[in-house]
């Protein structure tokens, strides 16, 4: 007697039939779902800025990275700047990464020490601590972040100095749709001011050739932004700010526009503030950065031209 051949379009039946009388459990259901993991709330602007929050600098600045191992590495950053009260900074970092450990280091002329520590508990679970001690009386501060990646939302918890807490979560209602909210408490401010609380809703409609945002704070800030990228190597991007105590308002446009030569950003504000930046990688170890800025309603403007070099 010949053996029975199961052919593949009737496996595939039996296998829905045992699994069709099979239910998710409540909390299951509840929690789980098909939408992507929209990140951390803080990163929900990240698109815009991008293009309006460019890197502008004023002088000649040199950078400098070299791992001296698989797990350490250091940077030197020199910048030289016609200022009147300051003619250049000089910053010193130390990095060190193993593991699930990484801890960041930055050392400035002026005495200011900035540290952070990160520690990647759990696929899910990143915890972080930062500090910055500053001779600048008040200004030395801590803070602790915990952040928990879920399947389809994020969350963020933060305790730090003078009485500071601070929550903030991210849900994808959709695969395009997230909503969120972000709360901060301030309950020992420096140099004896009010304690404040600020709280903020956010949503953001995302597919993959543009971004749509808007968010509203408790002291009366709106803030919307659009990015649209219109081919491979072009985006182009506006936003708009409205304060509704002061009835002020700013709006800018901008783009981004990376070619084999190099990558240029520039936008422009209602306030007539032009900001550009040119980026050019020359080698796998180095890259120049140029960096403009005019502000015709100040009437003042800053050109800068930086050299990074890696090792």
């Amino acid at each position: 007697v010949g053996a029975l051949v199961l052919t593949p379009q009737a496996a595939a039946i039996m296998e829905a039939d045992g699994t069709a009388g099979l239910k998710k459990p409540f909390w299951q259901k509840l929690l789980g779902s098909d939408n992507p993991n929209p990140g951390k709330f803080e990163d929900i602007g990240s698109d815009s800025r991008k293009i309006f929050m460019l890197d502008s600098f004023e002088g000649m600045r040199f950078e400098y990275q070299r791992g001296l191992s698989n797990s350490f590495g250091v940077s030197h950053i020199l910048h030289l700047q016609p200022a009147q009260d300051n003619y250049g900074t000089y910053d010193f970092s130390a990095n060190f990464s193993q593991g699930k450990h990484l801890l960041l280091s930055r050392t400035q002329t002026n005495g200011d020490v900035l540290a952070r520590y990160i520690l990647t508990a759990t696929p899910n679970l990143t915890v972080q601590f930062q500090s910055q001690l500053t001779k600048a009386p008040h200004q030395s501060n801590a803070i602790l972040t915990a952040d928990y990646k879920g399947g389809d939302w994020f969350g963020q918890l933060k305790v730090g100095s003078f009485a500071q807490w601070g929550l903030s979560y991210l849900q994808s209602v959709t695969k395009n749709l997230a909503v969120g909210v972000d709360l901060t408490y301030l309950g020992r401010p420096p140099f004896n001011q009010m304690p404040m609380c600020i709280s903020t809703v956010a949503a953001r409609y995302s597919t993959e050739r543009m971004v749509a945002l808007a968010q509203l704070t408790s002291n009366a800030r709106i803030q919307a932004a659009y990015v649209q990228r219109v081919k491979d190597n072009l985006t182009f991007g506006t936003e708009f700010t409205f304060d509704l105590g002061s009835r002020e308002s700013t709006c800018a446009a901008g783009y981004e526009y990376s070619t084999p030569q190099g990558s240029f950003k520039t936008n422009l504000s209602s306030d007539g503030k032009v900001t550009s930046t040119f980026e050019k990688q020359l080698s796998e170890v180095s890259a120049v950065v140029l960096s403009a800025e005019v502000d015709h309603g100040k009437k003042a403007c800053k050109y800068g031209i930086g050299l990074q070099l890696l090792q």
